[in-house]
């Protein structure tokens, strides 16, 4: 048990770092608009090992971000919102991780592209979520005049989430049905 923890704790780290250079290809559409595709990374551990993993591998690719200075942090209580909090969601595509991986032994496509599609779809819409509400908490001021902080933030993050869940989406789909092993664990 303890092994099987232990391949779990490193798989989330590496996912991390893997996610993190991942976020360094610049995929960023206007000054506050882009495209997470690191979050393959992330989704691809929480498929293979579970919410608890990918949830812990959202959270060091947060902290990441985080510590080497690549978010955008506006106050202390804001980069813990939105890199810390949010990026912990991720993880949840792992709510999906036997049904993916039960698809992938049953060689049912169909079945893994479902799996694969409502896992990323929670995991993008808690996570983005959270970045509606520090959107108008935090970047409210910087909504065009007359525009509220509601709507900005709701147009903006709405937007980036539903380009991000599709690209995501399919990334983890073709990897996953391509390399099976990516989400079928050893130990």
């Amino acid at each position: 048990m303890r092994s099987k923890s232990l391949y779990g704790n490193v798989e989330a780290a590496i996912a991390a770092v893997i996610a993190f250079l991942i976020s360094m290809v610049p995929l960023q559409i206007g000054p506050s608009f882009g495209v997470q595709l690191a979050l393959v990374a992330i989704y691809i551990v929480a498929f293979r090992r579970g919410v608890r993993v990918g949830v812990m591998a959202g959270f060091l690719y947060g902290l990441l971000e985080l510590i080497t200075g690549f978010g955008q942090i506006l106050s202390p209580l804001q980069g813990f919102i939105e890199y810390i909090f949010a990026f912990l969601f991720a993880g949840l595509a792992g709510l999906y991780a036997f049904q993916a991986k039960s698809a992938v032994e049953a060689k049912d496509n169909k079945q893994l592209l479902f799996a694969i599609g409502k896992g990323t779809f929670i995991a993008i819409i808690t996570e983005y979520f959270i970045h509606f509400l520090a959107g108008v908490a935090f970047w409210g001021q910087y909504a065009p005049e007359g525009m509220g902080p509601w709507v900005y933030s709701g147009i903006m993050n709405s937007g980036s989430a539903l380009v991000t869940w599709i690209a995501t989406y399919a990334v983890a789909y073709i990897l996953i049905r391509t390399n099976k092993k990516l989400i079928i664990a050893e130990q």
